[in-house]
């Protein structure tokens, strides 16, 4: 499981895991991420940059 922190749409941090993304689309100006029981409008302006950001995003890790 791994998870990455994005911004929501209305500057929300959010940490998501990428295992349970499904889709990417675009919503009229919005860029939406699916995933299995729940969607984020995101502050990403096309689908290429958050597929880019997702790949690269540095996971986020616990520290006890």
């Amino acid at each position: 499981m791994r998870f990455i922190n994005i911004k929501g749409y209305h500057d929300e941090d959010i940490a998501i895991n990428v295992d349970n993304i499904t889709s990417i689309r675009r919503s009229g100006n919005y860029i939406i991420i699916l995933m299995s029981g729940d969607s984020i409008t995101t502050q990403f302006t096309d689908i290429q940059s958050a597929v880019d950001y997702i790949q690269r995003a540095p996971s986020i890790s616990l520290s006890v």
